[in-house]
């Protein structure tokens, strides 16, 4: 208790900063900002960020891109991001009235100097650190409990000392919840947030893997040659740049394949995701997972 009053005070004392990031800018007053995100489609942008980013989805449907993972999200869902992972998230085009196409989100930004703050008490706050060290990869939340959604809406509208309260509350009973990681442990392991040059290059290919994306372009927009771009981005990345696209298109294909809002044929999950081939995407696909399309999408 002693430490949760003294942190309180910690909160009194506002002190204003400003990190400069390659992609984003954030400005946080205190050690943690709630903010709600109400409008027909989120940013489509992928940055990253030193402050964790708790997100809970309470309207509109899309794909979440966190490190070199692909996958839906929907509402109720929560994620937690970690620090300086790159993320998106992409806003699926839905047909029908004004009500059904907002897309809505409540997000707290932390301070990463907060979160390790709890490291002094283990004993008291050990699920916290154990959390934030796990969101390294991204977090989610498969099946939140209830109450945290009302809880996360709360925050809304309270004030900083109550707030603060609630969410470590909210942090304790994500830490009891059923998680999935989302980025590979190889994507973690390769990912350096410094090298600006990688990141305007992965940002590049994120944006537009879905197109007819060259070698050439890529290497281009490097600003390297073709064999000079090879060798950068395999020693980078351990990956060459055919695989990488080839594995990020593979993501995407199998996250399209199990929507059923809407339900597309192969043929055009095979465009949808970048590939000009069918025959190809059938044996790129079946490499990585063992199956046909078809009898993934219907397994």
């Amino acid at each position: 208790m002693r430490f949760i009053v003294q942190y309180l005070h910690f909160c009194d004392a506002i002190r204003k900063y400003t990190v400069n990031l390659h992609f984003l800018h954030k400005n946080l007053e205190t050690n943690f900002k709630v903010s709600i995100h109400n409008q027909p489609e989120f940013l489509k942008l992928w940055h990253y960020h030193p402050e964790y980013e708790l997100v809970y989805i309470s309207r509109g449907r899309g794909t979440i891109y966190v490190g070199d993972h692909i996958g839906p999200y929907n509402p109720g869902d929560i994620f937690l991001i970690g620090s300086n992972l790159p993320h998106m998230f992409e806003t699926t085009a839905v047909t029908g009235s004004e009500e059904d196409i907002v897309s809505e989100s409540y997000v707290i930004h932390f301070r990463d100097s907060f979160l390790r703050e709890f490291l002094r008490l283990p004993l008291e706050f050990g699920y916290i650190p154990t959390l934030s060290e796990a969101a390294v990869a991204g977090l989610s939340f498969p099946s939140p409990a209830p109450g945290i959604s009302g809880s996360l809406r709360k925050l809304a509208h309270g004030s900083i000392r109550e707030n603060t309260l609630d969410i470590l509350r909210i942090l304790y009973q994500l830490e009891q919840q059923e998680k999935t990681t989302l980025a590979s442990p190889a994507w973690i392991d390769q990912f350096n947030s410094r090298d600006r040059k990688l990141n305007r290059i992965l940002q590049y290919i994120m944006l537009h893997f879905q197109e007819d994306l060259s070698l050439e372009a890529v290497a281009s927009y490097s600003g390297m040659n073709r064999t000079a771009f090879c060798r950068y981005f395999k020693g980078k990345t351990g990956k060459s740049f055919i695989t990488f696209l080839n594995d990020l298109r593979i993501s995407f294909a199998c996250k399209a394949l199990l929507e059923d809002i809407p339900s597309r044929s192969v043929s055009e999950v095979c465009y949808a995701s970048g590939f000009n081939s069918l025959s190809y995407f059938h044996r790129i696909f079946k490499r990585h997972k063992g199956v046909a399309p078809s009898e993934y999408q219907g397994g």
